[in-house]
């Protein structure tokens, strides 16, 4: 059962990649086809994609249409317009000046016309996500802060204090504009801070923050800092440490404790005489019961029946958290560096407690600049070992490993590894020791609650001015210096397939989805560069103050120059993202292998709902 569901979740993400993305490619070559048709220019190709043609037909009016081999775009051959045969290929049109007499009028209708497809396509799926509204969830809806973290890991292996624990932010505190510029939900929040190009004058990030604390607004000034989001891509994203808050309704109460479903926590007295802090997060909750250990508590709670609140008494519990890890520490020019082992079942999707944990896999990256960072990676299984003069010795447990090592006796040893894509490699490592990390517990409540979705109506001209905000705020950090995102963090079909695919479970985040990318495709395709139809409205519009064409040579030789231009940034953008897709993957298997290291039953953890 669990396959056939799986087949049918990767045919409709197939289904909606093919329907959306390249429906998106379709509209904008329809909308240039459709005009060059109606102003009576002459079309030899209708093409989805680049290169040779896979597929297709010659149909009555005398247009090539065809599948193309690499899905990178689209076009529409118009020889009396452009000469793009670099990209296109070759025309059978004469093309020359006398031949490419048409008017102006002509020329920017035909290259303006994907654009207006696109943003007219936008536009008919922004009134469809009107209607039947748009999924957000409570706390990404509010600009409240639920949670501030102590640490953060810009990468892998150092871990450095929180930007916004450090200028004292807390849960509850109501960000209300970055930079001079406001602020309504959480993931405006996340934009601004990511988009930033505020710098001190050392050249540090540095973002203004105006927030609300209970009655008193405040200014603060923050250093967000550089966290690497994939570890083959190099993604950095400017990141200050805080989270949305959430509405913590429960679920399922804990036995002989006077709490009901749709009860809503929003408190908890520690008894410490600080009196009730108010909860803004599933988080935060959690910090504040590690702070008073297992002892009775006061939880404020919101009643569903009479809309009153309530003080409840808890006394939380201790249970197992984290299992017993494996450990092997080394030296590496001059410092001492870990790498943790979690032991696993062979499928690390198998989460079952009856399944043999018969393998070791790698929980940890080592630091970016170690040159071993790219060979220890999360999710590596290290099949072997072995001494300086001894043969490879298999491992599978813990006890294992450690039964061939003097914990007193530092080793040169080499591990023998295979990678979560399957290649093997080896590791030599000096003066290692083998240990292991004792088992952790940790404080818990017992409540299971719920994540509360909620249905937003957003009119079509607030859906595109959110989504033309964010592709101009874009652009303009690409070009900016201060700026700390560069083109190689651009997506291509990689990595749109692959978001197209994760969020193929909700019709309507993949309705999202494709404005953004239509609005995208037209602004884009706008720019004045030539090659592009922006670029093709400029030369035509230079022609047209002119009073006379430019010769065909010149316009022929900028074409060639900017098209060798635009396939090298293709082909750089297209390296890098394939890297950012298998560096998602290996963040998948991280993910997994992470899980593997809890101890604990899946209790006082939020429950997803759709109510």
């Amino acid at each position: 059962m669990n396959v056939f569901i799986s087949l049918l979740e990767s045919a409709r993400g197939i289904v909606f990649i093919v329907l959306f993305f390249g429906g998106s490619i379709f509209v904008h070559e329809l909308g240039h086809f459709l005009a060059a048709k109606w102003r009576g220019l002459k079309v030899e190709r209708f093409s989805i994609g680049f290169g040779p043609r896979v597929f297709g037909w010659t149909g009555k009016d005398g247009v090539d249409y065809r599948i193309s081999l690499l899905p990178l775009g689209g076009y529409v051959a118009l020889p009396q317009l452009a000469d793009m045969e670099l990209i296109e290929g070759k025309s059978s049109e004469k093309n020359n000046d006398e031949n490419r007499k048409i008017s102006y009028t002509d020329k920017v209708i035909v290259f303006a016309a994907g654009a207006f497809f696109n943003i007219l396509f936008a536009f008919a799926l922004a009134v469809i996500l009107w209607i039947v509204k748009i999924p957000t969830s409570e706390g990404l809806s509010s600009n409240i802060i639920g949670s501030v973290a102590r640490t953060l890991e810009p990468q892998p292996g150092l871990s450095i204090p929180a930007p916004a624990f450090e200028i004292g932010l807390q849960p509850g505190d109501r960000l209300l504009a970055i930079d001079g510029e406001p602020v309504e939900s959480f993931d405006k929040i996340i934009q601004k801070i990511a988009l930033g190009t505020g710098r001190d004058s050392t050249g540090k990030p540095l973002a203004e923050l105006k927030i609300l604390r209970g009655n008193e607004e405040k200014t603060l000034k923050i250093s967000p800092v550089l966290v690497s989001h994939n570890p083959r891509s190099g993604d950095f994203i400017r990141t200050i440490g805080i989270s949305p808050m959430y509405v913590l309704e429960i679920a399922n109460p804990p036995k002989g404790v006077d709490l009901r479903p749709g009860d809503l926590l929003t408190g908890v007295d520690l008894r410490d005489g600080a009196g009730t802090i108010n909860v803004y997060s599933f988080d935060q909750l959690s910090d504040l019961l590690e702070r008073r250990g297992a002892q009775e508590i006061t939880l404020a709670v919101l009643r569903k029946d009479s809309g009153k609140t309530e003080s409840v008494s808890l006394t939380p519990r201790i249970e197992p958290f984290i299992r017993e890890l494996g450990s092997i520490t080394f030296r590496e020019n001059g410092k001492t560096l870990e790498i943790r082992l979690v032991p696993t079942p062979e499928d690390i999707s198998d989460f079952s407690a009856k399944t043999p944990r018969n393998t070791l896999r790698i929980l940890n990256g080592l630091p970016a600049e170690t040159p071993r960072a790219e060979i220890c990676i999360p999710g590596t299984i290290v099949e072997g070992f072995s001494f300086k003069n001894s043969g490879i010795i298999a491992v599978s447990t813990l006890e294992n490993l450690q039964r061939h090592f003097n914990k007193d006796v530092p080793a040169d040893i080499t591990l023998f590894l295979k990678q979560p894509d399957g290649s093997r490699k080896t590791l030599s490592l000096s003066g290692a020791s083998v240990g292991t990390i004792p088992a952790q517990k940790r404080v818990i409540a017992g409540i299971e609650f719920l994540v509360r979705k909620k249905f937003v109506r957003e009119s079509p001209w607030q859906q595109f001015s959110d989504a033309f905000s964010l592709t101009f705020e874009s652009i303009a950090g690409l070009v900016n210096p201060k700026s700390d995102i560069s083109i190689g963090q651009l997506n291509s079909v990689f990595s749109i397939s692959e978001t197209y695919y994760a969020i193929s479970v909700d019709l309507r985040r993949v309705l999202m989805l494709t404005v953004l990318i239509n609005i995208n495709l037209a602004i884009l395709n706008l720019l004045p560069i030539p090659v592009l139809d922006g670029g093709h409205i400029l030369i035509a519009t230079i022609q047209k103050l002119l009073r006379r064409p430019i010769p065909f040579a010149v316009i022929s030789g900028i074409q060639y120059a900017f098209v060798l231009a635009l396939l090298a940034f293709m082909g750089f953008v297209l390296l890098k993202d394939f890297s950012r897709f298998r560096g998602n993957r290996d963040i998948s298997d991280a993910v997994l292998v992470a899980k593997h290291q809890l101890d604990v039953p899946a209790e006082n953890t939020p429950k997803d709902t759709n109510e």
